[in-house]
């Protein structure tokens, strides 16, 4: 089987109700997705045709958006990983939405388990990493999922691309 990790890209950010901005059409927003467009842009352009979004609210979900509206101009995937069966059960119905749009355009679906469990959103996280050669992320410093995510392509020598850098002065 051949290794895919040379044009496969991950993305990792925060959820909506960590990021900077609540709402979608402030200036702080419409510039994180005009640099999640053109980031998705460069991967393509240096190679990468496959795009692993975890799938959750918020930077997943936007970068899973950003590579569907680059998939009408280049020949890429949205790959979806999947924490667990029914990981949109609980989100608000416009997030859902937004998620079972993604899903159903995705070229792969990975259901990583069956069921939520503690340590499943870590074991996907390494799924895409251990996947990957890059990763594009929203990291500003904070502890949690994305911080781990970061660390481990750290660890596995991705190369990272975060877009909070250019955020920052936004905000």
């Amino acid at each position: 089987m051949a290794d895919l990790r040379p044009v496969t890209c991950c993305f990792s950010g925060y959820r909506i109700e960590k990021m900077p901005f609540r709402n979608e059409d402030c200036p702080a927003a419409r510039e994180l997705f005009a640099a999640l467009d053109a980031a998705v842009a460069e991967a393509a352009a240096d190679g990468c045709t496959r795009f692993l979004s975890g799938m959750s609210t918020g930077f997943d979900l936007w970068a899973a958006e950003a590579v569907l509206r680059a998939r009408a101009a280049l020949p890429v995937q949205l790959l979806c990983a999947v924490p667990f069966d029914g990981q949109a059960d609980r989100f608000p119905l416009e997030w859902k939405r937004r998620f079972n749009r993604c899903l159903l355009a995705a070229d792969k679906v990975y259901a990583l388990s069956r069921s939520y469990h503690a340590g499943c959103f870590a074991a996907r996280n390494r799924f895409m990493v251990d996947a990957s050669s890059r990763l594009i992320c929203y990291y500003d410093g904070r502890s949690g999922g994305t911080a781990q995510t970061v660390h481990m392509a750290e660890q596995s020598g991705l190369k990272i691309v975060n877009l909070a850098d250019g955020q920052l002065s936004l905000l």
